[in-house]
Order: structure tokens, then C-alpha cells, then sequence
């Protein structure tokens, strides 16, 4: 399938018919449950909300049909501390201005951002993605 890569709700806007993806200069043939993980990922940024997360896997999974094997790439994926390694990589082009007082705010946020992850993702791979 095609993912976006970049995706985000700026990247839609409401058309005839429906909402129209639009910025498609990075799209490429991937796993297209990459832009829903890079959504969800995106939302959560103070805790985890599993009804939150739910209603929008739902609400994908009624556009896109999530069979169970891509469902659990998907989890797993979606455990992945992208967030950390998106901030962290900075260090590599600043190394002595990033690590600072800043950082150690930042890591600490996203510590206990990865904290309130766990049950959520525990809670999805129960879940049936379809049932309520």
C-alpha cells in the first residue's frame, strides 16, 4: 500500500466526497499503517488515551480493513518509542548544546508518556479491532 509518511491533520482537507489526503511529494509504497501509528503517536502527548486510540483504529479499520496479522504489526510498531529517537537524534548535530536542562525535562515527559503506553497497547492487543 501507499503511506504518506509525513501525515498529519494538515496534510487533509474536506472535499467532495469525503477528506482528501493532500502534500504527497513523500509518499511511498509501505505499510500503510504507518501514517495511522505516526497519528496516534502524534495525539498522545501528555498520556495515552485507549478510547481515543480505539475510536480511531476503528474508524481506520472501516476505510481499511485491518487483517490480523498487519493489526499486529501495527502493535508492535506502535510500541516503538519513535518520539524518543525523533528527539534524541539531535544529539548527533549538537552534541554539546543538547544535553542540557531542557533534555532532561524532555526525557522525563516522554519516560512517563511510555509509562501510560503500556497499558493502552496491553488493552489493544486484547481488543477485536470491529467489536466494541
Amino acid at each position: 500500500g501507499l503511506a504518506h509518511q509525513d501525515y498529519g491533520w494538515g496534510n487533509a482537507q474536506i472535499g467532495p466526497g469525503g477528506v482528501w489526503v493532500i502534500d504527497l511529494d513523500g509518499v511511498v509504497f509501505d505499510l500503510p499503517i504507518r501514517d495511522l501509528r505516526k497519528i496516534i503517536t502524534g495525539c498522545m502527548s501528555d498520556k495515552w488515551d485507549l478510547q481515543w486510540a480505539k475510536g480511531l483504529i476503528s474508524a481506520y479499520h472501516k476505510a481499511n480493513p485491518l487483517e490480523t496479522g498487519l493489526y499486529e504489526v501495527f502493535l508492535i510498531d506502535l510500541a516503538m518509542p519513535n518520539q524518543f529517537y525523533q528527539f534524541v537524534k539531535e544529539v548527533v548535530y549538537y552534541p554539546v548544546t543538547f544535553l542540557n536542562a531542557r533534555t532532561k525535562n524532555e526525557l522525563a515527559k516522554m519516560i512517563q508518556l511510555q509509562k501510560s503506553k503500556r497499558s493502552v497497547l496491553a488493552a489493544l492487543s486484547d481488543w477485536k479491532v470491529g467489536k466494541k
